[in-house]
């Protein structure tokens, strides 16, 4: 059955993208998404594209990564999950971080912890306020660094 090779090939791309390898991750994610929309599985279809994104920031393609991660949270807030939209705005805050863009950052970073709060995600709470606290120290913002640390 088709929901059944869907998440087959989603494991495996899970698995090579925790191996680093890139390519075959992206290769079979994206089977999988092809997969979910077969079987008009919106969820499946926008999991696939999000870690896609993630795949393409790991590998410096910020601009693809920006492009299928907004892609993703769109659908995620059309789909009414949380978690997918927060970890959406994690990582295009991150993006912006990288390109020095501070104040998008914070803006999506503040949004993601907004989310995480939430659904009461305490680990990924943390690691948003870990970054704001970077982003702040790099701007020479040090005592909202250290509330955010």
């Amino acid at each position: 059955n088709k929901k059944s090779i869907a998440q087959c090939f989603e494991k495996l791309g899970n698995i090579y993208q925790v191996q680093r390898r890139y390519n075959e991750a992206s290769e079979v994610l994206l089977k999988a998404r092809n997969q979910y929309e077969e079987i008009d599985s919106k969820i499946g279809a926008t999991q696939c594209l999000q870690k896609l994104g993630d795949i393409h920031k790991m590998q410096g393609r910020y601009w693809k990564a920006t492009e299928m991660l907004l892609k993703a949270n769109s659908q995620f807030e059309e789909i009414g999950d949380q978690l997918g939209v927060a970890h959406c705005l994690q990582s295009l805050g991150n993006i912006h971080r990288l390109h020095g863009k501070y104040s998008k950052a914070t803006e999506m970073l503040s949004n993601a912890k907004s989310q995480f709060e939430k659904i009461d995600d305490k680990l990924e709470v943390a690691q948003c306020l870990k970054i704001l606290g970077i982003i702040y120290q790099v701007q020479d913002k040090h005592s909202e660094a250290t509330e955010m640390l």
